[in-house]
């Protein structure tokens, strides 16, 4: 641990000697992710420091939205990482501290992320970290495991809500729906007309986006699940997204607790 501050330390001294930035809190995560011979010890000092640097980084972004884009200060949006044997995992999550006065989330039968700031601003924000931070770590053939919740109130759908096959048709497609397994079914013809269905269409606005707008994602083998929760209670509060992704392997190679 002592030879690793040292090196740390030694880096910053000759950076300030040749006229040059100290380096920056990304640039020092990747120095010591890619230092294989890491203790167990070290990582997990290693990702507390990551996740309290994440969640600042998460809090200027929101506060640095365009107006448009605006999320309020009534929605709590939180970053969790942990290291679980050689996995990383990330999880981004918001709340409505008082659902009553909740303005961020989707409106009522909408199902794209463009239709909630706060799922824009999460989104956004595992991009920014996929794309920098953690790109080593998603090259070519590594394994991705990716868990979206979707979630709507109770409010229940009158009439149909039409589905314009954003992301293609669904027939009996395996999810978890309220914690139990369940074969979706979503196609323009059927459109939207429960809130499963409309739970499971959130969680499709966020997989797309992932897919399609994350350069990493494109290269890596991810294995998307979808969980679609339909709450009882009713407000603007109750219908979101979550995200958790599982990168697997990249702490495959550490070194041994001294004995």
């Amino acid at each position: 641990m002592k030879k690793f501050l040292l090196m740390t330390v030694l880096i910053a001294l000759s950076a300030l000697c040749f006229g040059q930035e100290v380096e920056t809190v990304s640039e020092r995560f990747h120095y010591q992710y890619l230092k294989k011979e890491q203790t167990k010890e070290q990582i997990q000092k290693d990702n507390e420091e990551r996740q309290r640097n994440w969640q600042e980084e998460l809090a200027a972004m929101k506060a640095n939205l365009a107006e448009g884009q605006r999320v309020s200060d009534n929605v709590k949006i939180e970053v969790q990482t942990d290291v679980q044997d050689d996995n990383l995992i990330i999880s981004v999550a918001y709340e409505t501290l008082v659902v009553a006065d909740a303005a961020d989330d989707y409106a009522l039968g909408k199902y794209t992320i463009q239709n909630s700031n706060a799922c824009m601003l999460m989104c956004n924000f595992l991009k920014d970290k996929l794309e920098s931070d953690l790109s080593a770590y998603l090259t070519e053939g590594a394994k991705v495991d990716v868990k979206i919740t979707g979630a709507t109130d109770g409010t229940p759908i009158r009439s149909k809500i039409a589905y314009n096959g954003e992301y293609g048709d669904f027939t009996d497609k395996p999810i978890t729906l309220n914690g139990s397994p369940y074969n979706m079914t979503v196609t323009r013809q059927t459109g939207i007309t429960t809130n499963g269905q409309l739970a499971f269409m959130r969680t499709q606005g966020v997989e797309d986006f992932l897919k399609t707008q994350v350069e990493p994602l494109k290269h890596t083998e991810n294995a998307f699940q979808s969980f679609a929760v339909e709450n009882t209670e009713r407000g603007g509060g109750y219908r979101r997204v979550s995200v958790e992704m599982t990168i697997r392997g990249v702490f495959d190679q550490v070194e041994p607790e001294n004995p």
